[in-house]
């Protein structure tokens, strides 16, 4: 048995190459062009000492859709030993005769064909051999003179046990093993009386088993014999190669039920896989290499491999694959990505492309084909694009999409990642081709300068930001009590904003700092920042209470060294009222809310916070009716309001 076969216990839906194919010999159209395999084990239990050669396997693909197998497995081998019986016959001279059985399943051969893109189907053949040799002690008197005569009987068949297996993909997920074992059974020989009644059963088995991923890192596995033994197992990918596997093997006649437990390690390399596993029964009364023999029943042996006389055992194995996977479909030719990731904007690449790949169709037939894109730690899944046809020698530019993690929040400073961008084309069912690049992904308070952008800088829904707000409303309910009707939305801005004030500080010149913004609950911390991180940090407060908000960005182009960003704010008036607020009409202006209507808006510049806020709404009015007003910097392009939804 292969070492990842023991540790995972069930292994029907699993099979993907040439390990254990004579499990399931479908899945022999998994592998590469050419697959080695090696096991051996030891059986720490049993008192035998040293390992024990199991056997090699040899795999080959055969055109696209065919694959062949072949196992010698000298080690799939298991001996019992009768005691000596004396018989005295009346009259006569007594007799001693004991008996050693022989079991094993020296070759296998599997040939598996892909019937279509989402099922295989495969025949395997396993030759059997079953040999008994008995040895007669009897005690010859002649004249006086009393010998011992030895007879020794052999009596040996050899049969070929044919197998068929079906595996069949349901979506991309789960996949589903059929088998049925012993549908044919070919003896080159009839055995003697003896012989026969130690046969091993040879009747016909079925076997359902099901292989699921519910995560790229982990695969889920169950089968269920019509005999009604089973078995679970799980596998999970840690990353850089390494893998661990566990399983349960269940059986209705065994006491308990989950009779033995398995767990292994496996590690790839490239070409190379090493794996380790160690097998435990947890009733070890006829697994210690002794026993009554009134207990041992040939019957009971539905397996070599794996009976009710099996022993604990460690098993190692070592896998090799050589060639090419199989004719190649698709090739990447090119990626280009368009930039660092900003965390505080990566969901943005849900939807809008974060580079592009341009894929060629080098087979001689019209092909399918999606890439997907993938950065390990950072992304769950990788992201797959929609499929696009493409005729032989055509080649397409297909934008790559990318569903980041919450691990991207935990980066602090410039990283570089590995990006991996691969092709599938279909029939294919594999990676045709894999283009890897570097990302580079800034820190979570990296900004790129973009007034666009630091709109994802507000998080009004952030549990710091929502009891702020709540608790200086709270502290000030009586006042505002009094505003009520009209002015209800403006006196509460007001009020946060004076709050906001108080225990905040402005710190320096935000063009000194365009490539770092703190979110508002850092900046709620610190009680301080930078004109774009108080401006953050009030638009926050403000969307948390339910007022519309905007930033206003400002980069004269004659001036660009006096390029800030402040903010506007609803107050919910209808232009009529503007009266209500300010005899100045220069110190507000109209404009469409939410829901279209017309609206009061003021303007508020931060980078005087600490003057309260009516010199922070006159220095906001001042500058936006000198910079779009009289400069017509709006109009011009200069002066751009992004609002914030």
């Amino acid at each position: 048995m292969d070492a990842r076969r023991v540790g995972m216990a069930s292994y029907g839906a699993a099979v993907a190459d040439v390990r254990e194919f004579n499990i399931n010999p479908a899945g022999l159209v998994g592998m590469r062009d050419w697959d080695f395999t090696a096991t051996t084990y030891l059986t720490p239990t049993s008192g035998e000492k040293g390992f024990v050669f199991h056997g090699l396997s040899f795999g080959k693909r055969i055109a696209e859709r065919g694959a062949l197998g072949l196992q010698y497995s000298p080690g799939t081998q298991v001996r019992f030993v009768v005691p000596p019986t004396i018989t005295v016959p009346p009259g006569g001279t007594p007799t001693s005769s004991d008996r050693q059985l022989e079991y094993s399943e020296p070759f296998s051969l599997g040939l598996a064909y892909r019937l279509a893109d989402e099922a295989s189907l495969g025949i395997g053949a396993r030759v059997r051999r079953e040999r008994l040799t008995e040895t007669l002690y009897e005690l010859v008197i002649e004249d006086t003179i009393a010998y011992p005569v030895v007879t020794i009987d052999e009596s040996e068949v050899t049969s070929w046990n044919l197998d068929a297996g079906l595996l069949i993909d349901v979506g991309e997920a789960v996949r589903l093993g059929l088998v049925g074992r012993n549908l044919l059974s070919l003896d080159d020989s009839t055995p003697n009386d003896t012989l026969s009644a130690y046969r091993l059963p040879d009747n016909a088995v079925g076997e359902l088993s099901i292989a699921a991923r519910p995560h790229r890192t982990v695969l889920l596995t169950a089968e269920l014999t019509t005999e009604l033994t089973g078995a679970l197992g799980v596998e999970w990918n840690l990353g850089k190669g390494f893998a661990l596997r566990g399983g349960a093997y269940l059986s209705e006649e065994e006491r308990p039920a989950a009779y033995a437990m398995a767990a292994g390690v496996g590690w790839t390399y490239e070409f190379l896989e090493l794996g380790a596993s160690y097998l435990h029964f947890f009733d070890q009364t006829l697994r210690s290499g002794s026993g009554q023999a009134a207990a041992f029943d040939p019957a009971a042996i539905r397996t070599i491999d794996l009976s009710p006389y099996s022993s604990d055992r460690v098993q190692l194995s070592l896998k090799a694959m050589f060639g090419r996977v199989r004719e190649q479909l698709a090739v990447i030719e090119s990626v280009e990505l368009g930039g660092a990731v900003y965390p505080s904007s990566a969901s943005l690449f849900s939807v809008n492309p974060i580079g592009r790949a341009v894929i060629a169709n080098v087979s001689d037939r019209p092909l399918q084909v999606k890439a997907a894109f993938f950065v390990d730690d950072f992304m769950d899944a990788p992201t797959q694009s929609p499929p696009v046809y493409l005729q032989p020698g055509q080649r397409v530019e297909v934008p790559l999409t990318a569903v980041f993690n919450e691990r991207l929040d935990a980066i602090t400073s410039l990283t570089v990642k590995d990006a991996d961008v691969t092709v599938e084309a279909s029939p294919a069912e594999q990676a045709d081709d894999r283009y890897q690049t570097r990302l580079l992904i800034q820190g979570r308070n990296a900004w790129d300068g973009d007034v666009l952008t630091l709109r994802y800088f507000v998080t009004p829904d952030h549990p710091e930001v929502i009891r702020y707000s709540r608790d200086v409303l709270l502290q000030h309910r009586d006042s505002l009590a009094g505003a009520g009707g009209a002015l209800e939305q403006f006196s509460r801005a007001r009020v946060i904003f004076d709050a906001f004030a108080g225990n905040l500080v402005y710190v320096h010149d935000p063009r000194q700092s365009t490539d770092y913004v703190q979110y508002p609950a850092e900046t709620l911390g610190l009680r301080g920042g930078d004109c774009d991180d108080l401006t953050v940090c009030f638009v926050s407060l403000l969307s948390s209470i339910g007022i519309a908000t905007a930033f206003v960005d400002v980069l004269p182009p004659d001036r660009p060294e006096e390029g800030h960003i402040y903010l506007l704010f609803d107050t919910g008036l209808a232009p009529q009222f503007g009266a209500s607020i300010a005899g100045n009409a220069k110190r507000y202006m109209v404009r469409k809310d939410r829901r279209g209507m017309e609206t009061i808006w003021i303007p508020v510049e931060t980078t005087v916070i600490a003057e309260g806020f009516e010199r922070a709404w006159e220095k906001g009015a001042e500058e936006y009716f000198r910079d779009v007003e009289m400069a017509l910097g709006l109009v011009k392009g200069w002066v751009r309001i992004v609002d914030i939804q």
